[in-house]
């Protein structure tokens, strides 16, 4: 059977980004047979917390961690359960995690500026190379949250990589993912939304800028979870 790798950014673009030392690409890993029941589980999901399946229905852990949109009239005891109901799905449903990491002020001193643009191909290339050695079973289907400006960049990068080992910088050719790399809106597909939760708790855990104690504690039984299911190489590159 094949494993869909769904893949969410994290730390680069958008407000606050300058306030955010890492760049992060996580892949959550799922088995073919197990898509459909994860997704019937955040209907579910929906359900449970809201009362109902909106027609809009998407899990955004930035959305739920403050309360925003369809969250709004939630109390943070409510927020917290609807989040760690999310992350469950990893174990429920047998999900792996990966992730790469970029230090981007490291990468900026280390090349003199000349590969910040190339941040996110970096972190793609170390991530699709733990993935493709570290379960060599199975063949692989990429599919990741829609990135404009990155998208034809990553697609030409996957297939050199296929055919050449043809990376941003030298490495291994890829040998398990088939296919090129999907696109996707976010809203369509229940694995992006799950590598979305675990990027961002796993950025907001890194950045520490929760002060309250019951914020950290929540954190840390959320990343603790996600770690759990991390079974490859998860230090930042440029290392110090």
């Amino acid at each position: 059977m094949a494993q869909l790798v769904y893949i969410d950014e994290t730390g680069s673009v958008g407000k606050g980004a300058s306030m955010q030392p890492l760049l992060t690409l996580v892949a959550v890993i799922v088995e073919e047979g197990q898509v459909q029941p994860l997704a019937e589980e955040f209907r579910n999901l929906a359900r449970r917390h809201l009362g109902h399946l909106p027609n809009d229905f998407e899990l955004h852990g930035n959305e739920i961690w403050g309360g925003s949109n369809q969250w709004s009239t939630k109390s943070p005891g409510e927020l917290i359960a609807v989040y760690e109901d999310a992350i469950a799905a990893l174990g429920t449903f047998n999900v792996d995690v990966s992730h790469a990491t970029i230090h981007k002020q490291r990468l900026h001193d280390r090349y003199n500026g000349w590969a910040d643009g190339n941040a996110y191909l970096l972190a793609l290339q170390f991530l699709l190379e733990k993935l493709d050695s570290y379960y060599p079973q199975s063949n692989k289907i990429l599919i990741a949250d829609e990135q404009k400006e990155h998208q034809l960049r990553a697609v030409k990068m996957v297939a050199d990589m296929q055919e050449w080992r043809g990376g941003q910088v030298p490495g291994a050719k890829l040998k398990t993912v088939i296919d090129s790399m999907h696109f996707v809106s976010s809203h369509a597909s229940p694995g992006v939304q799950l590598a979305d939760l675990v990027a961002f708790a796993l950025q907001r855990k890194w950045n520490q800028r929760d002060a309250h104690p019951e914020s950290v504690s929540v954190l840390d039984r959320i990343t603790s979870a996600i770690n759990e299911r991390t079974l490859t190489w998860r230090a930042a590159w440029p290392a110090v």
